[in-house]
């Protein structure tokens, strides 16, 4: 039995950060209903198979939704908030990534759920968290990775600054709020109390950079753009191009640098004064770089980190997408799973949780649903006959 088998989660976010969140529930067993306006999620109409996508199954849609029921509801007709608030009566935990007031505004803030079900945890997901000077402004990842700080200590140290390549922000406030959600929870356990849960993105992307924030927490230093050097400026820890392929040297240590040189078959600089420490190889980084990088570019990527790996160097290529994938300890890892779509046969494929238990671990209910495919199932088990549904649908309720 999954740890969250037995709790149902309403889902009312779209795009990426709430529903990475109700994902991960539902991977752990939650029953999701993710509840959809009438054009359903923006990110239906991503990219992708030009098959799926003609069914409004993005890509990116994909990515964040599988195992969840999909039901439709224009939550601007009191017909809808009704049934909202019957579906809340039998929910534990319902989340929202509407922009702070808005979801207040239509009657279904936490109060007013709260009043339907006192042991609700509610989770508010936005930009900026439900108060304060930015609280109502418009967040997508790329200005809270600027508003962070996160932009200005990424890209080359002359250039202009960077994000990215992906949204970091979004994905890990989804994390952070699923881990609210499950102290929630175990909370509840105890107190039998609901709980109210405001996780802000801002507060998470900076929360990321907790090692690059310290030094100016605690000693008033501000992390400058330093393109892929390492956080403690060593110069061996930094990507090199090979003969073939660009790599990466992740070293931190004095000892992994002696490994180095050991595989560069440098030995001889290994008492040399000038690799003693990290302040000295700091003081002498243009020509210790230059000695790798003219040593590296007798061999491929692909050799170097065969010789790096058995001397027990930290390294790697850097890998495309495709290559990153296709690498043998990921798909030793099951990390991508596949299911074939019933109405067009096209395969569809998906991440599994980043995390694996002994037993009894983390997959999804079900491959991601059509617009609207349990809004007769949904409706039914609250009570509604196939006329009031009928008719629902008729007047555009759902």
């Amino acid at each position: 039995m999954r740890p969250f088998e037995g709790i149902r989660v309403l889902d009312f976010t779209r795009v990426v950060s709430g529903p990475y969140c109700t994902q991960m529930l539902g991977y752990l067993g939650a029953e999701i209903i993710k509840i959809e306006d009438r054009d359903g999620d923006s990110t239906r109409r991503g990219a992708g198979d030009a098959v799926l996508k003609k069914e409004n199954m993005s890509a990116t849609y994909l990515m964040f939704n599988a195992g969840k029921k999909s039901m439709t509801l224009d939550l601007k007709q009191p017909e809808a908030r009704e049934v909202v608030m019957k579906l809340a009566r039998s929910a534990d935990v319902l989340v929202e990534n509407f922009r702070a007031g808005a979801i207040d505004r239509l009657g279904l803030g936490y109060q007013a759920i709260r009043r339907e079900n006192p042991g609700i945890i509610y989770c508010s997901i936005s930009g900026f968290g439900q108060s304060g000077p930015d609280a109502t402004a418009p967040a997508f990842d790329g200005n809270i990775q600027a508003m962070s700080g996160m932009m200005a200590m990424t890209g080359e140290p002359d250039g202009a600054p960077m994000r990215a390549g992906y949204s970091v922000c979004d994905t890990a406030t989804g994390l952070n709020a699923a881990l609210a959600i499950s102290a929630a929870l175990y909370q509840r356990r105890d107190s039998h109390e609901g709980q109210h849960i405001d996780v802000a993105m801002l507060d998470s992307a900076i929360s990321l950079a907790s090692q690059t924030i310290g030094p100016w927490l605690n000693g008033g230093i501000v992390q400058p753009r330093r393109a892929n050097l390492s956080i403690n400026f060593e110069p061996i820890a930094d990507a090199f191009q090979t003969a073939q392929g660009a790599m990466i040297l992740a070293i931190m240590r004095d000892e992994h640098v002696k490994l180095a040189l050991r595989a560069l078959g440098m030995e001889q600089f290994i008492s040399d004064p000038r690799f003693a420490t990290r302040d000295a190889r700091v003081s002498n980084a243009k020509f210790i770089r230059d000695l790798v990088q003219a040593e590296l570019m007798k061999a491929p990527a692909s050799q170097w980190k065969l010789r790096f790996d058995e001397a027990g160097v930290p390294c790697s290529p850097v890998l495309e997408t495709p290559e990153a994938l296709s690498q043998p300890q990921v798909q030793h890892r099951g990390l991508v799973r596949e299911s074939i779509d019933a109405k067009t046969g096209q395969t569809m494929r998906m991440l599994n949780a980043p995390f694996q238990f002994a037993h009894d671990g983390p997959e999804p209910n079900f491959p991601p649903q059509r617009l609207g495919t349990h809004n007769e199932e949904v409706l039914t088990e609250l009570g509604y006959k196939a006329d009031d549904i009928a008719d629902l649908a008729r007047r555009k309720v759902i």
